[in-house]
C-alpha cells in the first residue's frame, strides 16, 4: 500500500469515528500539490501525499478557521511534527487539538498524538536541522568580519518586497498583531525599503530565536530568493550552543525566549 493509500485509509477512519472533524493534508491540483482541508471521506480521493512538500500545515493551526474546528488531524513530516510539538510547548495547542498522520518520504509511521510524535523525533530524527550546506554557509559567514556581515546581508535584505510570505508560512508566527502592522508608535517603516527592510527581517530572525524548526517553509515561500534558512541558523546555532536548546522534540519543554535558569551562560552578553 503506498503512502498516500495508507493515509486515505487512516483518515477515513478519524473521519468516521469522530475523532477529528478535518484531515489537513495535500491534494493534487493539476501537477502540483496543494494544500487540502478534508472534512468528510467522500473528498479524500483528492488527498495525494507530496513527499517533496515544502509548505508547513502546523501553521494552520493557530488560524482562527481551524481552530473553530479542532480537533484537527494533519499530515506532518519530521519538521513539520517539530513545529506542532513547538506549538504544544508554548501553549497554543493541546493534545485534544490534533491528531498527526506522521509521513517521510515514502514511510507512514501511523497516528500520533503528541507523545508518541515526540518519542518518533528523539528515536528515529534526533538531529532535524539545517542541511549541510547552509551550516558551512555559516561557518562562512562567521568567519568575516562584522561588516562584511551586515554588508552581505543588506544586500539580501535589499531585495525583500515585504510581502510578509514568510510570515505566512511559519508556524512559529501567530502573533496577533505583529510589529509591523503596529503603527501608535510606528516601529518598522512599512515601505519597502533599506532601513525597513533590514529591520523586519532581523525582528523577526530574533523572534523566531530558540523556536525554528528548520521546516524551510518561509525561504520557500520568499518570491525573492532571500537565504532566510542561513538567517535562521545563524541565529539558531548560537541559542543552541548557548542554552543547549533543541526545540520541537517536547512538548512539555519551557521555551527558550521567556524561561531562565540560574546556570545560563552570559558569555554573549557583551
Amino acid at each position: 500500500m503506498s503512502v498516500s493509500e495508507s493515509l486515505r485509509t487512516e483518515a477515513a477512519a478519524l473521519l468516521a469515528d469522530g475523532r477529528v472533524t478535518m484531515i489537513i493534508a495535500s491534494r493534487r491540483r493539476g501537477h502540483d500539490c496543494v494544500p487540502g482541508f478534508f472534512t468528510n471521506a467522500d473528498q479524500l480521493d483528492a488527498l495525494d501525499h507530496d513527499p517533496d512538500q515544502q509548505l508547513n500545515p502546523a501553521a494552520y493551526l493557530r488560524k482562527e478557521e481551524i481552530r473553530r474546528q479542532m480537533p484537527v488531524a494533519v499530515v506532518a513530516r519530521p519538521a513539520v511534527i517539530r513545529s506542532i510539538v513547538l506549538l504544544a510547548a508554548e501553549s497554543q495547542i493541546t493534545d485534544d487539538d490534533v491528531v498527526i498522520l506522521g509521513v517521510d518520504g515514502q514511510t507512514f509511521h501511523g497516528v500520533l498524538d503528541l507523545a508518541a510524535a515526540a518519542a518518533l523525533l528523539k528515536a528515529q530524527y534526533p538531529d532535524l536541522g539545517p542541511d549541510d550546506d547552509v551550516l558551512a554557509r555559516v561557518d562562512e559567514l562567521n568567519a568575516m568580519s562584522a561588516e562584511e556581515r551586515a554588508a552581505f546581508w543588506a544586500e539580501q535584505f535589499a531585495k525583500c518586497t515585504r510581502c510578509y510570505a514568510c510570515r505566512a508560512a511559519c508556524p512559529a508566527c501567530y502573533c496577533t498583531r505583529c510589529i509591523v502592522e503596529r503603527n501608535t508608535p510606528q516601529w518598522i517603516s512599512t515601505a519597502a525599503l533599506e532601513h525597513g527592510n533590514y529591520a523586519w527581517n532581523v525582528i523577526r530572525a530574533f523572534h523566531l530565536a530558540g523556536r525554528c524548526t528548520a521546516c524551510g517553509a518561509c525561504e520557500a515561500a520568499c518570491p525573492q530568493g532571500i537565504p532566510l534558512m542561513l538567517l535562521n541558523a545563524c541565529v539558531g546555532r548560537t541559542v543552541e550552543a548557548e542554552f543547549d536548546a533543541k526545540v520541537g522534540y517536547d512538548p512539555e519543554a519551557e521555551p527558550v525566549i521567556g524561561a531562565w535558569r540560574e546556570e545560563d551562560k552570559e558569555e554573549y552578553i557583551r
